[in-house]
C-alpha cells in the first residue's frame, strides 16, 4: 500500500504530481505509488460519469416526438375539436388518462405564444394478451383562432428478450384522424 506524502517536502516544479504519488522527495526520481484511496476515487468518478451518460428519464405516458407524426388540420374551434377527439377516443375503445400542457414536456414556439391554445391528451395503455403488446397514444391539440393542428403520437412495445418499440399505426391514427373530420364536419 502507498503511504501519504508530506508534500512540503516535494520538490516545487513536481508539487502537483506529489499529491497522488507516495515517496517523493526532493532527490528521488523513483517509480511512486498512489494513495489507497485515491484508486477508489477514480472508481467512483468513472463510475458517476458512465452512470450521467446513460441515464433518460421516462415519463409515463408520454411519447417523445416522433420522426413522421400523424397530424392534421381542422377548422373548427379549440373547444369542439377537443371534445370531438375525446368523443372518437372513447367510441374506438380508448380511455383517456391524463389531460396536460405540453409545454411541461416539451419547448415549442407554439406553446411560448400566448395567442395558442394547447393540449396533450394521454390515453391508458391497451394490451393486447396474444402478443403482449402494449399501446397507447398521444394526441397534441394547438389553436390558434379557428384552426386547430391535431397531432397523433403512437407507440406500440412487445417486451421479449429485447423490448421492440413501433412507432407507426397509419391505419389506427388515420381512422382517428378520419372520424374526428366526420364528426366535426356534421
Amino acid at each position: 500500500m502507498g503511504r501519504f506524502v508530506n508534500i512540503s517536502n516535494c520538490h516545487p516544479e513536481r508539487r502537483p504530481s506529489c499529491r497522488a504519488f507516495a515517496g517523493c522527495s526532493e532527490g528521488s526520481p523513483e517509480v511512486l505509488r498512489f494513495f489507497p484511496f485515491t484508486s477508489f476515487r477514480v472508481r467512483m468518478t468513472v463510475f458517476l460519469f458512465f452512470l450521467s451518460g446513460c441515464a433518460s428519464v421516462q415519463m409515463p405516458g408520454y411519447i417523445a416526438r416522433a420522426d413522421h407524426p400523424y397530424d392534421r388540420k381542422f377548422y373548427a374551434s379549440f373547444e369542439k375539436v377537443v371534445s370531438t377527439v375525446m368523443y372518437v377516443l372513447k367510441t374506438k375503445g380508448w380511455s383517456i388518462s391524463n389531460e396536460a400542457d405540453p409545454s411541461i414536456y416539451e419547448r415549442d414556439d407554439r406553446y411560448d405564444n400566448s395567442n395558442y391554445q394547447n393540449l396533450l391528451i394521454m390515453t391508458n395503455v391497451k394490451r393486447k394478451s396474444l402478443y403482449l403488446t402494449s399501446t397507447h397514444l398521444n394526441i397534441f391539440i394547438h389553436s390558434i383562432a379557428n384552426t386547430c393542428d391535431v397531432e397523433i403520437r403512437y407507440e406500440a412495445k412487445t417486451p421479449l428478450v429485447k423490448q421492440f418499440i413501433s412507432t407507426h399505426n397509419d391505419q389506427l391514427a388515420q381512422g382517428i384522424l378520419d372520424a374526428v373530420e366526420d364528426e366535426i364536419s356534421r
